[in-house]
C-alpha cells in the first residue's frame, strides 16, 4: 500500500518548522490553519499530525479546532487538500496526491477498516397530496385527467428523461402554484428527503419552488460503483439527462464537494453556457476537478437541451472529448465563453 500521501504531508509539515513528537504519537508544531479560520497565528505548537494505519494520516488543531485526515481506500477530502495548500503544496502536488488516493482505493483490500463519517441530511416531506406520475396515470385511467396534470406529463416527456429510471410527482394543491409544476423528488440513501417543483408555464414565477436542506447533491444515489467518472452540473434535469449529479445552482460549497469527492472517481464539471456558469468553473478550479467545454456549447445552453437536440450518447461523448484538466487551459477557455 502506498504511503505517498502520508510521507509527502509529513515532509511538508517538517519543512521550515520545529516539530516534536508528543504523547500518543502526535507530531506537534505551529498550526497552519488558524489564520485561515478566523483565529490568530498559532505560536504554541497547537497543530499536530498522526500517521495511522498503512499510509493514513490525521490532523488536529487544538487552537482553532480544524480537523481533517486521509485513510487509504478513501478519497482525498477537500479539507485535507486545503491543508496541503496551507502547508505549501503547489497545485501539481495536490493533483498528483488526489490520483494517488484513487489508485490506493483500487488496492485497499488489506486496509484496516475505518469508520466513515455519516452524512446526515434532514428529510422534508413532499406536498401532502403529491402522487407519482405512474400512480396518477392509473388513477385517471378511463377518465379525463386534470389539464395541468396532462401538461406536467408532457413537460417531463419533452425533457427527454428516462421514466424507467427517474420518477416525477404532481399534486392538485394550489399553494405555491404546485398544481402548475412538475415535482422532482430528491433521494438520499434511497429515501425521499425533499424536492424541487419546476413550473411548466411561462406565466408562473418563480420558475422553481424548492424544499430541501442545504448542502444536498442531487442524484448521488444513481451513481454506479463501477463508474470511472461523475459529471457535475447545475440543475436536476441536466443531471437526469446524463445520469450525473447536480449541485442545484452554480456555487458548490465544501460539504457538496466532499460528497462528490467521496464517490472516489474523476469529477468532470459541465457548466451552463452562460455567465452564471463561470462560478461553477471557479469551483472546479478550487476543488481540482476537470471541466468540459463540449462542442454543443455553441448551440445549447445546458446538458438537457443538448440531449433533447442531439441525443444522450452524442452529448456524453462530446463531454468526454472536451474534458480539460490543465488549470491554465481551463482559465483560457473560460475567458472565451465571454
Amino acid at each position: 500500500m502506498s504511503t505517498t500521501i502520508s510521507d509527502t504531508t509529513l515532509e511538508l509539515w517538517r519543512t521550515g518548522r520545529q516539530i516534536k513528537q508528543v504523547s500518543a504519537g502526535w507530531l506537534s508544531g505551529h498550526a497552519v490553519c488558524c489564520v485561515h479560520n478566523g483565529e490568530t497565528v498559532d505560536r504554541f505548537g497547537r497543530g499536530g499530525f498522526m500517521p495511522v494505519g498503512n499510509g493514513g494520516i490525521n490532523y488536529h488543531c487544538f487552537n482553532c479546532g480544524f480537523i481533517t485526515g486521509y485513510m487509504p481506500g478513501r478519497h482525498l477530502p477537500y479539507k485535507f487538500r486545503k491543508l496541503l495548500g496551507w502547508l505549501g503544496a503547489d497545485d501539481n502536488t495536490i493533483y498528483r496526491l488526489i490520483f494517488d488516493a484513487i489508485r490506493n482505493k483500487d488496492d485497499s483490500l488489506d486496509i484496516t477498516p475505518v469508520e466513515k463519517t455519516e452524512i446526515v441530511i434532514k428529510a422534508r416531506n413532499l406536498p401532502a397530496q403529491a402522487l407519482s406520475i405512474t400512480q396518477l396515470l392509473n388513477q385517471y385511467e378511463g377518465e379525463t385527467p386534470p389539464t395541468y396534470f396532462e401538461q406536467a406529463v408532457k413537460y417531463a416527456y419533452d425533457r427527454n428523461i428516462d421514466f424507467a429510471k427517474y420518477d416525477f410527482y404532481w399534486t392538485p394543491e394550489t399553494a405555491y402554484n404546485l398544481n402548475r409544476r412538475l415535482i422532482v423528488p430528491f433521494y438520499w440513501q434511497k429515501n425521499i428527503i425533499g424536492y424541487t417543483a419546476r413550473t411548466f408555464l411561462d406565466t408562473v414565477k418563480p420558475k422553481y419552488h424548492n424544499s430541501y436542506e442545504p448542502h444536498f447533491v442531487f442524484n448521488v444515489d444513481q451513481q454506479l460503483p463501477t463508474s470511472k467518472f461523475v459529471i457535475v452540473c447545475e440543475g436536476p434535469f441536466d443531471a437526469m439527462s446524463i445520469d450525473g449529479v447536480a449541485i442545484l445552482g452554480n456555487e458548490c460549497n465544501e460539504s457538496q464537494a466532499d460528497i462528490i469527492d467521496s464517490l472516489s472517481r474523476e469529477v468532470i464539471v459541465v457548466p451552463d453556457q452562460d455567465k452564471a456558469g463561470y462560478k461553477l468553473i471557479d469551483a472546479a478550479l478550487e476543488y481540482n476537478w476537470s471541466v468540459s467545454f463540449p462542442v454543443w456549447g455553441e448551440t445549447c445552453k445546458d446538458i438537457n437541451e443538448a440531449v433533447c437536440k442531439y441525443g444522450k450518447l452524442f452529448t456524453l461523448k462530446a463531454i468526454l472529448d472536451a474534458k480539460e484538466t490543465n488549470r491554465l487551459k481551463i482559465e483560457l477557455k473560460k475567458k472565451r465563453m465571454t
